[in-house]
């Protein structure tokens, strides 16, 4: 069985050479075959050539623009390997990487398989993954994803600059019939480098991305979807008195209605769009869901 670490950096050198060696450290352990490709993502700090120059056996591959998580793509159709684990430039593998990738190939309905985050902004645990239970999306800074999926249904979207790219991924995943699975025992350190993580970037992005999905793929019910959304992501901050949040979000609104007709529209099944609504938490409940309990609690007390 040969796999490919997949890894995309954007001038976090330091982090990205932490993240090869532990990795190399790491695979030196197994028998079986592995390769690492690195796509440097247009950095201007040196990471290209620090890694040329400590690593010349890792396949390394130097854009000359950010393109954001689209770069993955680049590593994907350069690596060899039957499976691509997909990881960032401050994130590592610590433990389980031959269980998941013999999981893997004892399931192959599983298209993609989320590892198990245990550090970092999202976690695994905040996310309630839990084996034996089909999702959709997945934390990327550790996954792994099948060559064979892959070619099928591709690699990240390009409309997608960064972040939710692999909620879309999960959808396609889904669509071809293939499944998103959880595996535990595969742990994933995030080290969370503060670079280039701006609240507000993170949140309008978050936003735009969000909605772009469900306009892409929803053909029942978008615009109550896409309404959902909105509301849900201004009530939770509001909620918390994060009053910026709460403009950050609009911000991600006014984003996606200016490109949303660019986007190309997939309808996905009844039975995919049902699922996407279960775990994705800004389109779970109506943002007058409160209301509803309330009037149901008064009731009872009658």
């Amino acid at each position: 069985m040969n796999a490919s670490f997949v890894i995309v950096n954007y001038n976090r050198k330091d982090e990205l050479l932490i993240t090869i060696q532990k990795t190399k450290d790491l695979i030196s352990t197994y028998k079986d075959t592995y390769e690492i490709v690195i796509v440097d993502n247009g950095s201007t700090d040196g990471s290209a050539e620090a890694v040329a120059a400590a690593h010349p056996d890792v396949n390394l591959i130097a854009q000359k623009v950010n393109t954001g998580a689209p770069a993955w793509n680049a590593g994907f159709a350069a690596a060899k390997g039957d499976y691509f684990i997909i990881m960032d430039d401050d994130s590592h593998i610590q433990s389980g990487l031959d269980e998941a990738l013999h999981y893997m190939e004892a399931r192959p309905q599983i298209g993609v398989l989320a590892l198990n985050v245990l550090t970092g902004p999202y976690t695994s645990k905040d996310w309630n993954m839990q084996e034996d239970r089909n999702i959709v999306g997945f934390i990327g800074c550790g996954a792994i994803l099948r060559r064979e999926t892959y070619n099928k249904i591709g690699g990240y979207p390009d409309w997608i600059f960064l972040y939710v790219n692999e909620w879309d991924v999960g959808m396609r995943c889904l669509a071809a019939g293939y499944t998103v699975q959880f595996f535990e025992n595969c742990k994933v350190i995030h080290r969370t480098s503060a670079l280039h993580r701006t609240n507000k970037r993170l949140t309008t992005l978050v936003n735009k991305h969000g909605m772009g999905i469900v306009y892409k793929y929803f053909g029942h019910k978008k615009t109550k979807y896409l309404l959902r959304h909105a509301l849900n992501n201004i009530k939770q901050a509001l909620k918390q008195f994060k009053f910026k949040e709460a403009w950050y979000v609009i911000l991600g609104v006014r984003e996606f209605l200016k490109f949303r007709k660019s986007i190309p529209l997939v309808p996905v099944s009844a039975e995919v769009q049902r699922q996407f609504i279960r775990e994705f938490h800004p389109v779970k409940e109506s943002p007058f869901e409160f209301i509803r309990k309330r009037v149901y609690k008064d009731k009872d007390r009658l």
